[in-house]
């Protein structure tokens, strides 16, 4: 290595686009995979900001069942809508490669976090873009890429001008602005005072940080007279009896295990105890659960060890590293909690402080298994697509007429032509409706005594892990699985051959 490559800024540094291109060529194939699961209703938030710029939650959409204003079910604020507007009525590989610059600026803030936490940016870089959930997230039409990209640009950005005594206010907006994507982007404010008290800087900067999301509400204020935020606070608190914490926290324990950061590491006897710990936890859900809770326990370990006392010879500056990352990583466990439900990607934002928190044993392993598992799961998620969307056009052949369901089954079938039954309704008698089985299928009143068609999408591969299975009782993207009723599950992917959707057209 040349003398100064490594403090060099990574955009400048080969190594930095070969780290970019080893994670973009395993996505290629996907790339022009249908909308499925949550990404429908981010594209129809888009097609809101697309009619009405300054209005986009006002588009009516059926996401819980009931037809209604996008600005009553969908608890994420417009960011990606306003980024994705321009790129409606493209090809789906456009509008997806149009997620790929939050890519680059994710790959910049990591080297940053890895060089400066672990003395090597582009080994950072690795560790941190080959969790599964990043690959998962890079080419979604989902708001993670965005928050992930600006989460970990802002506060890269902050820890090394804090630490420098330059202006730390720039980083403080670049990780405010993460909040317009997510509103999870504010679990991450406390983390600027807490760096700025720990380097002795003065606190005031950290004020900034609200600026982005102040701004939004102003806006919330003058387009809806409500701010969206608050209003969905009221939406996300429906899930804290203590019977839904524990299930909640049991689930952010599998899903970190199994597809967010693998614990790659020698274990030690805290390393060991928290294991069993979370395999004891998730036991009631299965063997696969507890194997799932096991990794998920030893991925918490390197947190308690970050807030034990520094051993001698680490320096003065290990203590407050290890504090802050500690922090980072105990704010993400506290805010899962609050929210409706658990889904792996939710870690995302707090996900390289655990990262950057394993111990330096077998990095290239973690790098690589992270890797294989990441590239499996999207694989899985565009044959997911395919088939259900596949399915759902065969299903249109039938109609026009009515549907219950969601996510991409939702998205193809509303662009046949076919419109959503509210929950509870009863179709007109003559009428064709359609219905699935696995994309959350609200109840209606359908006797379903004529069935003009049924079909199911494409059998599974027995080899390939599955994100969302009825039959292994596996569900990365919520911790339950479509009713009626709706089954709580833990285990974040596994092996099964049901097939990805199954559906009938019936007429009354």
């Amino acid at each position: 290595m040349k003398p100064g490559r490594e403090q060099a800024g990574p955009l400048r540094d080969g190594r930095f686009w070969l780290v970019v291109a080893a994670v973009v060529a395993p996505l290629l194939q996907s790339m022009g995979r249908p909308p499925d699961f949550d990404e429908v209703n981010f594209l129809t938030l888009a097609r809101g900001a697309a009619a009405a710029p300054w209005r986009p939650h006002d588009i009516p959409i059926n996401w819980q069942g009931t037809t209604q204003p996008a600005f009553e079910v969908l608890s994420n604020p417009p960011g990606l809508a306003w980024w994705l507007a321009p790129w409606l009525g493209a090809p789906t590989w456009l509008q997806r490669a149009a997620m790929l610059p939050w890519l680059v600026l994710a790959a910049w803030g990591s080297w940053r976090l890895g060089r400066r936490f672990l003395g090597d940016g582009q080994l950072g870089a690795l560790l941190l873009l080959a969790s599964p959930i990043v690959l998962l997230s890079t080419t979604a039409l989902l708001p993670d890429a965005p928050l992930f990209a600006l989460a970990v640009a802002g506060l890269a950005g902050l820890v090394e001008a804090g630490e420098q005594g330059r202006r730390v206010w720039p980083w403080a907006l670049v990780l405010g602005a993460a909040s317009l994507f997510r509103y999870s982007g504010v679990a991450l404010w406390p983390l600027v005072p807490l760096w700025l008290f720990l380097q002795r800087r003065p606190l005031a900067p950290a004020l900034l940080v609200s600026v982005p999301l102040g701004l939004l509400a102003l806006h919330d204020l003058t387009a809806y007279g409500r701010v969206h935020i608050l209003a969905m606070g009221t939406f996300q608190s429906v899930s804290n009896t203590p019977a839904d914490w524990g299930h909640k926290a049991v689930a952010a324990v599998t899903m970190l295990g199994g597809a967010v950061v693998l614990p790659v590491y020698r274990w030690h006897h805290r390393a060991w105890v928290l294991a069993a710990l979370g395999a004891l936890a998730a036991a009631p859900w299965g063997w696969v659960a507890a194997g799932f809770g096991a990794l998920g326990g030893a991925a918490l370990a390197p947190v308690l060890d970050a807030v034990r006392p520094a051993p001698g010879g680490e320096g003065s500056r290990a203590a407050p590293d290890r504090v802050f990352l500690a922090a980072w990583a105990l704010l993400g466990a506290a805010f899962l909690l609050t929210l409706r439900f658990t889904a792996a990607r939710y870690w995302l934002p707090f996900m390289p402080a655990l990262a950057l928190l394993l111990p330096g044993s077998f990095p290239r392993a973690r790098v690589v298994l992270g890797g294989l598992l990441g590239f499996l799961l999207v694989t899985d998620d565009a044959m997911h697509a395919r088939a259900s969307t596949a399915l759902a056009q065969r299903a249109s052949a039938v109609g026009p007429g009515r549907f219950t369901g969601h996510w991409g089954w939702q998205g193809a079938l509303e662009a046949a032509g076919w419109s959503a039954l509210d929950e509870g309704a009863a179709p007109a008698a003559g009428s064709v409706v359609a219905i699935p089985t696995e994309a959350w299928p609200q109840r209606v009143d359908v006797r379903c005594d004529h069935v003009r068609w049924e079909g199911h999408a494409w059998p599974a591969i027995p080899w390939l892990p599955r994100a969302y299975s009825r039959e292994a009782g596996a569900n990365l993207h919520a911790n339950w699985i479509a009713g009626p009723p709706p089954v709580r599950t833990v285990v974040p992917w596994w092996f099964a051959g049901d097939a990805w959707e199954h559906a009938r057209v019936c007429q009354e």
